[in-house]
């Protein structure tokens, strides 16, 4: 027998596991992608079975597995994006007495800081004024000549600075379904603006998407389940008529946007 005997290889009883790396870390990460692989795996087979148990054959199931997933990968995507573009409102602000003069005397200021910091941003675009500088009479006068990251908001020249920073740190923390809040309501204020997070419901793919979420909230395919067999075939739900009186009845108000549309309480 030769000295070089090869090593036995790991008996699954003893529930060894190969993960290609000795690092506990890489392995805690593989495992757990293991586990999360598993459980979407059981998911979806309990999911088929339901759907098969609905009426679908498992064609047609499996078929609508697949564009449930479509849907959710994509507003994932929609998601990190979003968070990627993290969006840092600005204004521009402009020395008034100068610019009536033919002078440019301003400068970006981030909406996104707090109200003091906005506040000491424009004392000091103000304490570069050239008329201050040749007459000695102080700059007080400004306006705000330009914006960006506002979404579809117009800021007016002389908008409260108040509502520019509750606006800016919205936007900033949220994305433009902060701006679409503040655009769809009729005042525009800081007490509006922080209804916000009680306001608003999601980003979804249409309005379609929308009613069909409110129907699986409400487990509507389940109890469409407990109908009789032949009712089951002739019953369906009306997602077209079910947008016209969510947007009519005002409890319920949409903004959209490319990739979608952001749904928001019209109750609050």
């Amino acid at each position: 027998m030769s000295e070089h005997q090869p090593p036995e290889p790991p008996n699954p009883e003893q529930g060894v596991k190969t993960y290609g790396t000795d690092d506990p870390d890489r392995q805690a990460e593989i495992e757990a992608a293991r586990a999360a692989a598993s459980a979407e795996r059981k998911s979806n087979r309990e999911k088929l079975e339901r759907y098969v148990s609905y009426g679908l054959n498992e064609e047609d199931a499996q078929a609508l597995i697949e564009h449930e997933d479509m849907l959710k990968e994509r507003r994932d995507a929609a998601e990190a994006g979003e968070t990627e573009r993290r969006i840092h409102p600005r204004i521009y602000v402009r020395s008034l007495v100068d610019y009536t003069e033919g002078h440019d005397i301003g400068d970006w200021i981030d909406a996104s800081q707090d109200l003091e910091d906005i506040h000491a941003d424009i004392r000091n675009i103000l304490s570069r004024s050239l008329h201050a500088h040749w007459t000695g009479q102080p700059a007080e006068e400004w306006a705000i000549h330009d914006q960006d990251g506002f979404g579809q908001i117009t800021l007016s020249e002389y908008e409260s600075l108040d509502v520019v920073c509750a606006l800016g740190k919205g936007i900033a923390e949220h994305g433009l379904a902060f701006s679409a809040w503040a655009e769809i309501n009729d005042e525009r204020d800081v007490y509006t603006l922080a209804r916000f997070s009680e306001a608003y419901m999601g980003d979804f793919g249409s309005r379609e998407e929308y009613a069909e979420h409110i129907v699986d909230e409400m487990n509507g395919d389940e109890e469409l389940a407990k109908l009789s067999e032949w009712t089951r075939g002739i019953v369906r739900f009306d997602f077209e008529y079910m947008i016209h009186e969510m947007e009519t009845s005002g409890d319920f108000r949409f903004a959209d946007h490319p990739g979608g549309v952001w749904v928001f309480n019209g109750r609050v």
